[in-house]
């Protein structure tokens, strides 16, 4: 399986994750999660909070500052093991939200339903059909990496296919079939001569051979 966002993030930063194998271990963080979903809760409710803004306001300058100072405890050792971030280290680019996308014959390439064009400049050699790094940014921008290559890129509206109208239906013709003469137009076989009326009619004796 791939690694999961945070997994990436702390993979690129260097960060060993350290799992909570031991039932002490993850009873601490439920704790913790217990602790901040009841007070944080009733305590921006007693102060009123309705917006974002409000909220960030009271975790900062209340809550962090209550939890601070009744819930923490000084460490054995007050060396700082924070390890410096490194030249090499992106803290923009590792903590955003990462996909990969395929660029498209026309150096364009989607995301989150939307279209992007990278800008004529930036493209070089082997981008069509390549596979991008895009990095969806913590302030709400798009990055666009090729290897080790930021790609200016531009949301765009994609073309829409040509309407093709419907082909005309066909209008089925009846061709009169041809006739002869009308020489049976009124014939009708009852109404007609007996055939040794006909022969009597025409000179000929009943008996006669034919």
């Amino acid at each position: 399986m791939p690694p999961t966002q945070i997994g990436r993030a702390l993979q690129e930063l260097g960060i060993t994750w350290i799992a909570a194998h031991s039932p002490q271990a993850k009873g601490r963080v439920e704790r913790n999660f217990g602790t901040a979903q009841d007070r944080l809760v009733k305590g921006m409710r007693v102060a009123g909070v309705k917006t974002i803004e409000q909220a960030n306001q009271y975790l900062e300058q209340d809550y962090l500052v209550w939890w601070e100072r009744e819930l923490t405890v000084e460490p054995a050792h007050p060396d700082d093991a924070h390890r410096r971030l490194d030249k090499s280290h992106n803290l923009a680019a590792s903590l955003s939200h990462v996909e990969t996308r395929q660029v498209r014959n026309d150096y364009t390439l989607r995301w989150d339903g939307k279209l992007y064009q990278i800008e004529r400049q930036a493209v070089v050699s082997g981008l069509r059909g390549a596979n991008v790094r895009v990095e969806k940014r913590l302030d709400g921008s798009l990055a666009v990496r090729y290897g080790e290559r930021y790609l200016p890129v531009q949301e765009c509206t994609a073309a829409e296919p040509p309407k093709v109208s419907p082909p005309a239906k066909k209008v089925k013709t009846h061709r009169a079939v041809g006739r002869g003469s009308d020489w049976d137009k009124n014939f009708d076989l009852k109404k007609g001569p007996k055939i040794w009326q006909a022969a009597q009619s025409s000179g000929h004796k009943r008996g006669e051979a034919i």
